[in-house]
């Protein structure tokens, strides 16, 4: 949505080093933070898709350059895949997951996340072990090696909650 709303309000062309330039000459000192954020709302609320300037009350009519042409078309904006069955979906699935125990093996784990869990199989032992990698990474799970992990079978790998 930054970019589309950049594109429209600003006539910018579909190029990262032009918004940068234009970013740089309107967003005041110090105020990246806040800037983004109201190019993302702005976008968010009056800006999408098919803009809804009059409807959203858009603050930047008035000095915006698709409003005043009358030319609403975008550069494309890539659409964010679809979440279900997403590697996202599943990060999420493991931290509810482990938010109602106080602890879980791997095995014990991806069953309660995957209705197609098989431990040898594609969404298996590997495949979590990755998902909770990288959430660990993220510093949102602690992962526990148990004494038995040497046999590679993830059984005594314990997953938690950071806390």
């Amino acid at each position: 949505m930054v970019s589309l709303a950049n594109y429209r309000a600003f006539a910018v062309p579909d190029d990262d080093a032009a918004f940068g330039r234009v970013a740089s000459r309107v967003m005041p000192d110090g105020e990246s933070r806040v800037w983004n954020n109201a190019i993302m709302e702005l976008g968010g609320v009056a800006c999408g898709t098919t803009p809804r300037c009059d409807e959203a009350g858009c603050p930047w009519r008035g000095r915006c350059h698709a409003y005043e042409t009358g030319d609403f078309t975008a550069p494309d904006v890539p659409e964010q895949p679809s979440f279900e069955g997403s590697r996202r979906q599943f990060r999420g699935r493991v931290v509810r997951t482990l938010g109602e125990y106080d602890a879980l093996a791997l095995d014990e784990l991806d069953p309660r996340i995957r209705v197609d869990y098989a431990p040898d199989g594609e969404h298996g032992r590997e495949w979590l072990r990755g998902l909770v990698g990288d959430l660990a990474d993220d510093g949102l799970v602690a992962v526990e090696a148990g004494e038995g992990e040497s046999d590679g079978t993830g059984g005594d790998v314990v997953v938690s909650l950071q806390r």
